[in-house]
C-alpha cells in the first residue's frame, strides 16, 4: 500500500519567504557598497586665473545729527527771480558757522505757508532754494556734493522765512 505524502503548505511558503528575504538583503548590501564606492569628485581646477579683488571705494557717510536754521527771505522777490533776493538766500546759507571747513551732504528745505502750501507757493520757494544751493555748489566746495530732498512745507505765520536742515559728511580722521 502506498502511502500518500501530503506536503505541509506552510513549510514551502516559509522556505520561499526565507530565500526572498536573503535575496533582498543581498540586493541592499550591493546597493550600499556601490553607493559608498562612488566618490564625489572635486571640481576641476579653473583654466583661467582667479581675479584678484580690487579694493572698494569707501562710501561717504553722513553724520547722524543735522543742523537746523532759519533764514529770512523776500518770498515775492525770490519767486519773481530777483537776483538780490537770491544772493541774500545764498549768502545766509553759506554763512552758517557750522559749515566752515565742512562738506554738506544733504539739505532739506521747508517753505512756509500760513494755511495752504500749494496756494501760497511754499513748495516753489523750497525748490528755488534747492536750485540756489546747487548753484552755490559750482563755486563753493562745501556744497559741491550736496543732495536735496523733496520740497516740504511748514505751516507758520511768518511766510518770509525758510527752515533748513543740513546733514554734513562725517569728517575723515587724518
Amino acid at each position: 500500500m502506498k502511502r500518500r505524502v501530503v506536503e505541509d503548505p506552510r513549510g514551502s511558503f516559509s522556505m520561499a519567504a526565507g530565500w526572498l528575504f536573503a535575496d533582498l538583503l543581498l540586493v541592499l548590501a550591493m546597493l550600499f557598497l556601490a553607493a559608498n564606492t562612488m566618490g564625489i569628485h572635486p571640481p576641476p581646477p579653473p583654466t583661467h586665473p582667479t581675479p584678484t579683488p580690487t579694493p572698494q571705494k569707501v562710501l561717504a557717510q553722513l553724520e547722524q545729527s543735522h543742523h537746523s536754521f532759519t533764514i529770512s527771505v523776500d518770498t515775492g522777490a525770490l519767486l519773481a527771480g530777483n537776483q538780490s533776493a537770491a544772493n541774500s538766500v545764498m549768502h545766509q546759507i553759506a554763512g552758517q558757522p557750522f559749515l566752515q571747513g565742512r562738506s554738506a551732504g544733504l539739505i532739506i528745505v521747508f517753505g512756509r505757508a500760513r494755511a495752504n502750501c500749494e496756494q501760497e507757493h511754499a513748495y516753489d520757494i523750497a525748490q528755488k532754494v534747492y536750485n540756489l544751493v546747487h548753484q552755490l555748489g559750482q563755486s563753493d566746495a562745501t556744497f559741491s556734493k550736496i543732495a536735496d530732498y523733496d520740497t516740504l512745507c511748514n505751516i507758520r505765520d511768518d511766510v518770509n522765512a525758510i527752515d533748513i536742515d543740513i546733514f554734513l559728511f562725517v569728517q575723515s580722521k587724518a
